[in-house]
């Protein structure tokens, strides 16, 4: 007889996706945090780049998405972020400022400009909406890039097929 503890294992469901937070101000770290907790994610929180960069690249679990301010103190966010794809290629990058593009000036690396961008000070809605986009960015560009068995041309006979309407 199986144990109570096997069928719940079993009966999970999707694992929750790990977000994490990389602020250096304390106030902004801890109502993001608690804002994500709120929108179902697993947050850690580490409030500069070395921390970061030291907690990920040991990590082996997955992490979903870097939210990380631009301007953190030593280690900036779009350095921190090419450091850690290496370890974490599946990790969708959001980053965080209250300075404008224009401010910001050599720090939109190539890092930057394919990553989202959340102006502070920003809402939960905001952050919720911001949040959805990197993710579901980073899915796209991952579904773009997965092979797959089926010839383009089969793909492209089948999705005519289901779209063209017959009459």
């Amino acid at each position: 007889m199986a144990s109570s503890k096997g069928k719940a294992k079993a009966q999970a469901g999707p694992r929750t996706l790990t977000v994490l937070l990389v602020e250096d101000e304390r106030s902004t770290a801890r109502v993001t945090a608690e804002w994500l907790r709120r929108l179902g994610y697993e947050v850690i929180v580490c409030g500069d780049g070395r921390e970061a960069t030291e907690l990920a690249v040991g990590r082996k679990e997955p992490i979903d998405l870097l939210l990380a301010d631009v301007m953190l103190p030593g280690l900036r966010g779009p350095v921190l972020a090419g450091l850690l794809q290496n370890s974490h290629p599946e990790m969708a990058v959001l980053f965080s400022s209250g300075y404008s593009p224009e401010l910001l000036g050599e720090m939109f690396t190539s890092t930057m400009e394919s990553a989202l961008l959340l102006y502070k000070p920003y809402t939960s809605e905001e952050l919720a909406s911001r949040v959805h986009l990197a993710l579901a960015r980073k899915a796209a560009l991952r579904h773009e890039t997965e092979p797959t068995s089926e010839p383009e041309d089969q793909r492209r006979q089948r999705h005519e097929s289901t779209t063209t309407p017959r009459g």
